[in-house]
């Protein structure tokens, strides 16, 4: 069987990772760092050329499983997630390609101010 895990997510994570720190809404949980490929929104535009629009009104980040702690091999809705300097709440966790998780994130304007 193709180890999609070892040959895709594992080397898109190392080139186009970023170190992101999740922090459990459970604070029975240590926080712990995670590299993830991150995707913050990004406003319409139009292309002339097909005539489709392109935008995207998520911020996501593409997490392996394999990078996860032992302790906690689950990610929940309602995790903390901090990027550059940003935080974010998790509200929404999706099966990606195999071996990572999509995770749908809402920027938290409390931590932020």
């Amino acid at each position: 069987m193709f180890d999609f895990d070892g040959f895709v997510n594992k080397p898109s994570i190392q080139i186009f990772g970023r170190s992101a720190t999740i922090t459990p809404a459970n604070d029975q949980f240590a926080p712990f760092e995670i590299d993830g490929d991150f995707h913050e929104n990004y406003q319409e535009v139009g292309n002339k050329a097909t005539e489709a629009d392109i935008s995207s009104n998520e911020i996501v980040i593409f997490v392996r499983n394999a990078d996860l702690p032992d302790y906690y091999p689950k990610i929940n809705q309602g995790d903390k997630i901090e990027i550059d300097g940003k935080d974010y709440q998790i509200i929404d966790i999706q099966t990606h390609i195999p071996g990572s998780k999509k995770l749908v994130l809402h920027e938290s304007q409390e931590a932020n101010n």
